[in-house]
C-alpha cells in the first residue's frame, strides 16, 4: 500500500540535475525553467524531450509559441547533432507550431488575449489526446500571457493551461523568460521551478542553475555551475565561479 503512494519519477536526462532533484521530476507534473535570454532554456527543454526518445523510447511533443519549429530543429542539429527531423519522420516527436496561421501569436492579432489562450488550450488538448506523449516541452510560454493585464485573470489562465498537461499525465517542461515579472506568476503555478542564470566574475560570465522549488520533494538548495558542450547540457557539482 505504501509503495503505491510514492509518485513515479521521470529523469530529466540532464547529467547532474536528477541528483539535485532527488531523482527527477514527478510524473505528470508541470515544471518551469526560467531565466533571461541566452541562459539555455530551449536547450534544457530540447534535451529533456530528445533524451526521452533516444534513451527511453518515449513519445514526446514540443509546442513552439514564439518562432518556427524549423529554427529549433536546425539549432539542435548544428549545436549537438540531435536529429529531430529524423525523429519527426519516425513519429516519435511531434511539433505543435503556434506560428500556424490559425493561432498566430502576434501583437497585431485581432482576437482578445483570453480567447487566444482558449484556442491554444483546445489545440494542445486535442493534440495531447491524439498523440498521448509522455514528455512535453513548451517553448516559451510568455508569448501567450504577455497581453493579459489583470494579475487575477493571469493567475487563473496559467492554472487553466497547466491543468491541461496535468490532466493527461504528461510530464511537462515549460520555459519562461524574465520579462515584466511574468516569470514570477508562471513559477507560482508550477510543480517545480528551475532557474537558469549567469554569474559574473572578474574573469568571465559563468552559467548557473538553481532548483527554486519542487512540491513534495527534497532538493539540493545549492547554486551550481551549468555547462553546455557539444553533447548538450550538464550540471557540475561546483558553484558557478572560482573562489578568490
Amino acid at each position: 500500500m505504501g509503495e503505491k503512494e510514492i509518485p513515479e519519477r521521470i529523469e530529466t536526462k540532464i547529467p547532474g540535475l536528477d541528483e539535485m532533484l532527488n531523482g527527477g521530476f514527478f510524473k505528470g507534473t508541470v515544471n518551469v525553467v526560467s531565466g533571461g535570454s541566452g541562459t539555455g532554456k530551449t536547450i534544457f527543454g530540447a534535451q529533456f524531450i530528445y533524451k526521452g526518445v533516444i534513451e527511453n523510447d518515449e513519445k514526446v511533443m514540443c509546442i513552439i509559441t514564439s518562432e518556427e519549429s524549423r529554427s529549433i530543429v536546425r539549432e539542435m542539429k548544428t549545436s549537438f547533432g540531435w536529429d529531430f527531423e529524423k525523429l519527426v519522420d519516425e513519429g516519435k516527436i511531434v511539433f505543435v507550431d503556434i506560428t500556424d496561421p490559425a493561432l498566430r501569436l502576434q501583437k497585431s492579432v485581432e482576437i482578445a488575449p483570453s480567447e487566444l489562450i482558449k484556442s491554444f488550450k483546445k489545440l494542445v488538448e486535442s493534440k495531447i489526446e491524439e498523440i498521448k506523449p509522455q514528455r512535453v516541452f513548451v517553448d516559451s510560454i510568455e508569448a501567450l500571457f504577455l497581453a493579459i493585464e489583470s494579475n487575477y485573470k493571469l493567475r487563473t489562465l496559467i492554472d487553466d493551461v497547466f491543468g491541461v498537461f496535468r490532466k493527461h499525465d504528461a510530464t511537462t517542461v515549460i520555459s519562461v523568460g524574465t520579462m515584466f515579472d511574468l516569470d514570477k506568476m508562471v513559477e507560482y503555478g508550477a510543480d517545480s521551478v528551475i532557474q537558469l542564470g549567469r554569474v559574473k566574475t572578474k574573469e568571465a560570465f559563468h552559467r548557473s542553475i538553481y532548483v527554486m522549488k519542487m512540491r513534495g520533494s527534497k532538493t539540493s538548495n545549492e547554486l551550481r555551475a551549468l555547462n553546455i558542450s557539444d553533447s548538450g547540457m550538464s550540471v557540475l557539482p561546483t558553484p558557478p565561479y572560482s573562489e578568490g
